[in-house]
């Protein structure tokens, strides 16, 4: 099978995991709240276009035609969260073809360790935006994809060592590999 042709331990999944949870719900974030931002000023514009019988308010326009784009804005809140999720299925996946083990153990453990110290840093930065006053009320709707950012590096230390796991033992050996025959 070609996917899992020429496959190789990649100890560096973790600390790729880390960064793109964190730009994915900060760029989310920024996005909802930006549209938040517009959708209050366009809301609140309120004068008559047109005059006459075919006069309409600038409001029912808005409604019509943005309101339904925004309120489409507040899917960003599930994607970032599933889009974590995926990168988590997509490390314990990479970690099952991979055909064999890392030669050295030691460098995983110590990789681990340092993505572990990582995450802590992030997710203390990702508190410090969630206490902000202005983006932190946006950023706490962010429910499911905060508590994933807020507990980072327990996440981080649980697909480390399962992903891990799950290289070293090899699940993904094919008959011929655990014979020895050609």
């Amino acid at each position: 099978m070609k996917l899992t042709k020429n496959k190789r331990a990649n100890y560096t999944n973790v600390f790729t995991f880390i960064i793109m949870a964190f730009v994915i719900v900060i760029f989310f974030g920024i996005m909802y709240y930006a549209f938040g931002q517009l959708n209050t000023v366009l809301t609140t514009v309120n004068f008559d276009i047109g005059t006459g019988v075919h006069a309409t308010n600038f409001s029912n326009i808005v409604d019509q035609t943005w309101g339904s784009v925004y309120d489409a804005y507040g899917q960003l809140k599930t994607l970032s969260y599933v889009l974590i999720f995926g990168m988590i299925i997509t490390m314990l996946t990479s970690a099952w073809l991979v055909k064999r083990p890392p030669i050295f153990l030691v460098i995983w453990v110590v990789v681990s360790a340092v993505a572990v110290i990582v995450a802590v840093h992030v997710s203390n930065a990702y508190l410090l935006l969630l206490n902000n006053v202005d983006f932190g009320s946006t950023l706490q709707s962010f429910k499911g994809s905060s508590y994933m950012l807020l507990n980072l590096p327990a996440i981080a230390v649980v697909v480390s060592l399962f992903s891990g796991l799950i290289s070293l033992i090899s699940l993904n050996k094919s008959r011929h590999e655990t014979t020895g025959l050609p």
